[in-house]
């Protein structure tokens, strides 16, 4: 999990972007906050070995409202190079 929680967060940190980090027991979701009430999540759980990661955008129950819509790109593109910095492409 550290290894792939660290890339994860030097990626963002690379990126100049505003970010904190909550824990849940093995899980550790690191909210990148784009706007008011918009945020990019991204959910690390390691058990095993192995590591699942997830994604979510919006606010905190995950809705985006009219007025954020112009955040969705932006969202998008944290996302695809996160996920492509994970698959070892980026």
């Amino acid at each position: 999990m550290v290894d792939v929680f660290e890339e994860v967060l030097g990626l963002l940190r690379g990126l100049g972007l505003r970010f904190s980090v909550e824990g849940y027991g093995d899980e550790r979701v690191v909210v990148v906050d784009l706007g008011e009430d918009f945020s990019v999540y991204i959910s690390i759980l390691c058990r095993g070995g192995e590591c699942d990661v997830e994604y979510a955008i919006g606010d905190e129950n995950f809705i985006i409202r009219p007025e954020r819509v112009d955040l969705l790109g932006r969202a998008v593109d944290i996302i695809t190079r996160v996920n492509s910095k994970l698959r070892g492409q980026g």
